[in-house]
């Protein structure tokens, strides 16, 4: 799910288990995920309509360039193989 928040800072949720959502925040450095309370996620951040998988080729190419937590890049590489599996079945 792409989220984007008042400051209009866009984020990739990397999980979510009904309680906690770890997110990767859009960063001019290196990206780092923070997690959440479901009720503050809610509060703070709204989805948006941008594709997940160009968002996930952004973020993707963003690491490569200037780094990503060990977090960050299992959690956008699932999500990338999780997209390609569930696109091959149609």
């Amino acid at each position: 799910m792409v989220v984007t928040n008042h400051h209009r800072t866009t984020a990739i949720v990397i999980r979510n288990d009904g309680t906690k959502v770890t997110l990767v925040p859009m960063s001019s450095g290196k990206l780092a995920a923070c997690t959440l309370s479901f009720d503050e996620f809610r509060h703070d951040w709204a989805e948006t309509d941008y594709s997940l998988d160009r968002a996930l080729g952004t973020f993707l190419h963003h690491a490569a360039e200037l780094g990503a937590t060990g977090e960050v890049t299992r959690g956008l590489t699932r999500l990338q193989q999780r997209d390609r599996f569930v696109a091959s079945l149609f």
